[in-house]
């Protein structure tokens, strides 16, 4: 990727030639196999197989330049650790158009955002006033419940209801009953996605729902296809009944308004279990020193090392009993890149100049479109498979995608084809996983917040956008200072919140725990962009400390998927 740095931790020469720079050491995690790292360190049999405990830390002897052939033997500043030996290290190309942003994987993303929020979606209208006097409006909504109906619901989280719509006017002697409560909007996401796939690909939901009797066919219905335009939801509340009228009062005066219903917090969505700002780890990292209890997410190793499934360890780890037990994984699909890489030898753009991805990977996607969904589709399978189709699991699709239109490829993708191309891998992959929760790369580099490639994208098909793994600024409304793109800007663009990261060093080595996420003031800021997680790759031991100790200053993100 010639955008960013991303290369393994523990991949310094080999790793530089053959692969990606931007995987750091949580491409090392995986391994060629996709294997997980054990964490925590002590005897060898605690580390498991290929690693060694050297002063409490679990390492590969064979890889780790500060533990090289033997526990404390560390190599110079440019050499790495090839087969425990200290080896100087070549420099690397530069071959893009930025800086590759290097690395372990992008933190993750989740299945629907919630819904298009209930109590605080649009309020309710409290229905038709009686004839004895007005309805109050129920109250300001809340950020996703239950509706302040004509006041007599709270507002999502609100604790107070409206009371407006209960007084009746005065003298009348049979007041009018104020009409039902409106609704208020669905409480899930109410979607409208058009089924792909079939004779009749170019119909949009309006044609399915009124030229076919689809919608009530299972297929539709299990699959969430045209749930808006069948009638299966509502984006609004239905704004109540009439109310009933009785006798009009003989000049009595209206009911008050009452005091809006307070918004409170916006509701749990379905990807976490707390609606608050979120913190993730690479794999290796969470299982270390109690982290685990402070993260609400975690990062295995990269997705597409081989053509066939080989991730079942991230089952095992989050499953039931496993160490990282409860935690949401995000797993950072690659894909693409990968299968370029074992079939033609296509390097990072800051791997090799000259056969690289931005030069050639384009061309590689038409010429193998078929290959690269069969890939996606074994790998949903063995999801599917191991992870089953209900608990939340996140993809973050495809690091420096935007390099297929602009690096340099004379069959460049269009921001059109490459949406398309995007949207046949989302539904290959809900083929088998029809709840996964996907995301969309930020390259900080795009032109004007990305106003020209995002609209591009089936944005319904994504939950999240995030970056991933060159480095992020906590403290500054730039995503990058080196970029022109904000936080706030992208995610007002594609209306979708931020999993950040912290991303790697030069040559995917690492530049330690980045401290600027820790300051309570600089996460509220980007909360306020927008941003609604942080992964950080290289936490220090005492980071789980640490997010106890500010959480409780934080303040609640504006969504909650």
């Amino acid at each position: 990727m010639s955008w960013r740095r991303r290369l393994g931790l523990i991949a310094i020469l080999p790793a530089l030639i053959t692969c990606c720079s931007d995987k750091g050491s949580n491409e090392s995690n995986a391994g060629a196999a996709g294997a997980s790292s054990t964490g925590g360190g002590g005897s060898t049999e605690e580390c498991g197989t290929g690693l060694t405990g050297c002063d409490g830390e679990c390492v590969d002897l064979d890889a780790d330049p500060t533990n090289c052939g033997e526990c404390g033997v560390t190599c110079g500043a440019q050499q790495g650790c090839v087969d425990g030996d200290c080896i100087d290290a070549p420099a690397s190309g530069t071959g893009g158009a930025e800086t590759g942003a290097g690395g372990s994987p992008g933190s993750g993303g989740s299945p629907s955002s919630g819904g298009a929020p209930g109590a605080g979606g649009a309020t309710g209208s409290g229905g038709a006033p009686g004839a004895g006097g007005a309805t109050g409006s129920g109250g300001a909504p809340g950020a996703g419940g239950a509706t302040g109906s004509g006041g007599q619901n709270v507002g999502t989280g609100g604790a107070d209801p409206g009371t407006g719509g209960q007084v009746v006017g005065t003298g009348g002697s049979d007041p009018g009953t104020g009409g039902d409560q409106g609704t208020g909007g669905a409480t899930t996401e109410c979607t409208n996605v058009r089924p792909t796939g079939t004779d009749w690909d170019e119909a949009t939901c309006d044609d399915w729902a009124t030229q076919t009797e689809e919608c009530d066919a299972a297929w539709m219905i299990d699959n969430h296809f045209c749930d808006e335009s069948c009638g299966r939801c509502s984006t609004t509340g239905t704004g109540g009944n009439p109310g009933t009228g009785g006798n009009p009062g003989t000049g009595g005066e209206p009911g008050s308004g009452g005091a809006p219903g307070s918004g409170g917090a916006p509701p749990t969505g379905d990807v976490f279990d707390e609606c608050r700002f979120h913190f993730g780890a690479i794999d290796s990292y969470a299982r270390q020193n109690n982290l685990a209890a402070q993260l609400d997410y975690f990062t295995p190793g990269w997705m597409g090392q081989s053509d066939t499934f080989d991730m079942g360890y991230v089952c095992d780890d989050a499953g039931p009993g496993g160490p990282l037990d409860g935690l949401v994984p995000a797993v950072v699909a690659y894909v693409i890149a990968f299968a370029a890489r074992r079939d033609e030898g296509l390097q990072d753009c800051n791997v090799s100049g000259s056969t690289n991805l931005c030069l050639y990977g384009a061309t590689y996607i038409r010429n193998n479109m078929q290959r690269i969904l069969n890939i996606y589709a074994s790998y949903a399978q063995g999801y599917a498979s191991c992870w089953g189709t209900s608990r939340p699991i996140i993809f973050l699709m495809e690091p420096d995608y935007y390099q297929y239109h602009a690096g340099g490829d004379a069959n460049a993708l269009s921001p059109q084809e490459a949406g398309q191309f995007m949207g046949q891998i989302v539904s290959t992959m809900r083929q088998s996983l029809p709840n996964a929760i996907f995301s969309l790369d930020i390259s900080p580099w795009i032109p004007d917040q990305g106003a020209g490639w995002y609209p591009n994208f089936t944005l319904s098909d994504f939950t999240f956008i995030n970056t991933s793994g060159g480095g992020t600024d906590a403290d500054g409304d730039r995503i990058r200072q080196v970029n022109d793109m904000t936080w706030a800007g992208v995610s007002q663009v594609t209306g979708k919140p931020i999993l950040a990261d912290t991303g790697y060093g030069a040559a995917g080595s690492s530049e330690g725990h980045d401290a600027v996420w820790d300051v309570p003031s600089n996460i509220n800021a980007r909360i306020s962009d927008g941003v609604v997680g942080i992964n950080q790759y290289n936490p220090n031991s005492s980071w789980g400390s640490t997010i106890s100790q500010i959480r409780g200053q934080l303040n609640t993100p504006s969504v909650c998927p």
